[in-house]
């Protein structure tokens, strides 16, 4: 990658760590903001909003010490759900992930056991906490991207739930939707970039509601501007790309420390990278 100087590699590791808070950060912001005003038309008590029963698990963990709490965490039956909401006799489940390439395979893991496991769990409760409905939709959302562009961990959690008791609904009529083979009112997909969205913005008829991506596009981009008025983001970050830089540029050995033949086979840049790969064997000095 020719990253000799620290410079170079102080732009590097730089802009990789910003780009991955901003994937974080974007997914956080579209699953606590952006999703809520959707359905289209739907009043505010029948919205996407977090399960009544993932708050009510929530606030049971509230006054755990922060050990057990993690623990029960790993244990919680709606865990991988993070919005959900009702239309008709059908209730929708979300679990959203921010971009086409954040699930992993420890995820995807996660992901089939979760919904193989509880999917009777969630259309119980939902039987009891939404009256009339009897048909659960569980939804693996991806906020943008396309078909050709995710790295298709969602698709080998669909494969692997073929395993656990689901079947193809209809092949040919409703390609990538599989249904439970034991009573036929759970349902299991994906919705990408545009499809997410239309689901979002009509879930009983997505195909009404493919310009809500538009709608959460125009949302962004006037906030992100009103957000370049408080300060210039170029400036914040070449400020803290310099800073870096000059870090790493401090982080070397003191040629007179080191053994003569060291001295006479590594250049200055090499013993910067010795330093820093040292450095992650350490915590004294970081």
């Amino acid at each position: 990658m020719q990253l000799v100087g620290s410079d170079e590699f102080a732009s590097f590791l730089f802009n990789n760590k910003l780009y991955m808070g901003l994937e974080t950060s974007f997914g956080k912001s579209i699953e606590s903001v952006l999703v809520l005003p959707y359905p289209v038309g739907a009043k505010a008590t029948s919205r996407w909003r977090e399960p009544t029963e993932k708050v009510d698990e929530s606030k049971t963990l509230a006054n755990l010490a922060q050990e057990e709490k993690a623990q029960k965490r790993i244990d919680s039956v709606w865990r991988e759900v993070d919005k959900a909401c009702v239309v008709g006799k059908r209730r929708y489940m979300v679990s959203i992930k921010s971009g086409p390439n954040c699930i992993n395979d420890t995820q995807v893991k996660g992901m089939t056991d979760a919904i193989a496991q509880q999917y009777k769990t969630w259309m119980a409760q939902t039987k009891k906490t939404c009256a009339g409905v009897n048909e659960l939709d569980i939804v693996i959302g991806l906020t943008y991207g396309t078909d050709r562009t995710t790295n298709n961990k969602e698709n080998q959690i669909l494969v692997k739930l073929l395993q656990k008791g689901f079947v193809e609904e209809d092949r040919d009529g409703k390609p990538g939707v599989l249904i439970d083979g034991e009573t036929r009112s759970v349902r299991v997909y994906r919705c990408i970039g545009i499809d997410f969205w239309s689901l979002v913005g009509s879930p009983g008829n997505p195909s009404k509601a493919g310009f809500v991506y538009l709608e959460v596009l125009l949302a962004l981009a006037k906030a992100l501007s009103k957000g370049m008025t408080a300060a210039s983001l170029e400036e914040r970050v070449n400020v803290k790309i310099q800073q870096l830089s000059t870090a790493l540029a401090k982080l070397s050995f003191p040629r007179n420390s080191l053994p003569t033949w060291v001295r006479e086979e590594f250049k200055d840049h090499e013993l910067t990278w010795l330093a820093a790969g040292m450095s992650a064997f350490y915590d004294e000095g970081i």
